[in-house]
């Protein structure tokens, strides 16, 4: 709770259950209610740091920031190094037009160590936005190249058993009913290469349009027939900004080569909206759609429409050090090419640790378990097939200088099915090369 950060501050002349509701208030989405709930009492509360900081984060949130930056000088006279005032200080000044006050608060925050990688990237984002504002700039354009090498113990998500059981197929040549299976299973190193990038273009002090593409190709060493592949996608859309939420809404679309030869087409709906909360955690929902065609005769029955819902909840921890996540998805894939295993429904959490040791090195850890369920009846079980997918993911970020990070990663993938041939084990091993413009 946001009253704990100042707890031993706290004046006695505020009423705690107040500051609890309007805590609450805050974090439902409801500034302006906390702020007619609180401003009535500033003369009475100021200098109460635990009041102070609700007030301020209640006006910036309700759409006034000239009083929110008022509240806030308040506090940092008394704690020059409270790294979420600071950074909402800069969003405050941005709010009211003054670019450059906002990037020397911004430039302040980043000055920190141990600050959470994501908190840095929201900071560096907002100092880029800053510094094209200031000079008349209302376009702003970020870029990345990454390079990567790593190892794949399955690329092609095989079986591991030496033989397998079909008991719903008895009648196929040669019978399978308990045939001999040659999975193909083989390990393999690659290389990666990812291009892409975004502009956003600021319509109103409101409203933003974006455009934005990704190419990302994958070569394997020694087995790159029928493996080879890469990826184009792209994204345009419009953004709204209500002060402390923010709305994104656009379409996509993308294809997929696979051995220099186009294997799917994709397009697709999508909105997010994401609530910057007092405590300095996030909320977030969305809802996309997406058509995928697959392009040659014998793989036309796998097209396929998903529908999905999200939801996500991120809050720093540690002093400010690190960050946790929780998200929540799921939703529909309807076979509407006529796949055999029928409509697929699926649900699945994901949880994400995000630690920084200092102001170059940060590690993070990242799990997730999605079930699946499909409707029709698989033709070689004579079964509805489920299954469930597991990943982990270890990794490191060293900054090796502004905009170049290095980051090694460890990742796991089990799935397990009901219809044997489907369940599979893969660990990838890969080190990348980043390089943010």
């Amino acid at each position: 709770m946001v009253t704990a950060l100042f707890s031993t501050l706290a004046m006695a002349e505020i009423d705690q259950g107040l500051l609890e509701k309007a805590d609450a208030l805050i974090k439902g989405g409801q500034a302006d209610q906390a702020y007619q709930l609180l401003e009535p009492l500033e003369l009475q509360g100021a200098g109460d740091l635990v009041f102070d900081y609700l007030l301020g984060t209640a006006a910036l949130e309700s759409n006034r920031p000239s009083k929110a930056t008022f509240i806030y000088e308040r506090i940092l006279a008394v704690a020059p190094d409270y790294i979420g005032v600071r950074a909402d200080m800069g969003r405050a000044y941005f709010a009211l037009g003054d670019f450059g006050r906002a990037k020397v608060e911004f430039e302040t925050v980043l000055s920190f160590q141990n600050l959470p990688q994501d908190l840095r990237g929201t900071v560096e984002q907002y100092v880029k936005a800053a510094e094209a504002r200031t000079q008349n700039k209302r376009t702003v354009v970020n870029t990345y190249v990454e390079l990567g090498f790593g190892r794949d113990s399955n690329i092609g998500s095989s079986n591991n058993s030496s033989t397998l059981n079909y008991p719903g197929n008895a009648t196929a040549t040669p019978p399978v009913a308990a045939g001999t299976y040659n999975p193909d299973l083989k390990a393999d190193n690659y290389a990666t290469l990812g291009l892409g990038g975004e502009v956003n273009h600021q319509l109103s002090d409101r409203w933003g349009a974006y455009l934005g593409g990704d190419y990302r190709g994958r070569a394997y060493q020694n087995y790159c027939d029928n493996t080879c592949n890469w990826t184009l996608d792209m994204r345009t859309g419009l953004s709204y900004s209500g002060g402390a939420w923010l709305v994104r809404a656009g379409v996509s679309g993308g294809t997929y080569n696979l051995n220099q030869v186009a294997y799917r087409d994709s397009v697709g709906l999508n909105v997010d909206w994401r609530l910057a909360l007092a405590n300095g955690s996030q909320l977030s929902l969305g809802a996309s759609t997406m058509r995928a065609a697959y392009l040659s005769s014998s793989t036309v029955a796998q097209n396929t429409q998903t529908n999905s819902l999200s939801a996500g909840w991120l809050i720093p921890v540690a002093d400010g050090s690190a960050i946790f996540s929780l998200s929540l998805s799921g939703g529909a894939e309807v076979a509407t090419g006529g796949r055999a295993d029928g409509n697929k429904d699926f649900l699945g959490p994901r949880l994400l640790f995000q630690k920084s040791f200092n102001e170059k090195l940060g590690g993070y850890v990242t799990v997730g378990v999605t079930s699946a369920k499909y409707a029709g009846t698989n033709d070689l079980y004579g079964i509805k097939r489920e299954e469930t997918t597991s990943d982990l993911a270890l990794g490191l970020t060293w900054t090796l200088g502004k905009g170049v990070a290095l980051r090694p990663q460890l990742a796991v993938v089990s799935n397990r099915s009901n219809a044997e041939l489907y369940t599979y084990d893969k660990t990838d091993f890969s080190l990348n090369l980043r390089l943010d413009y």
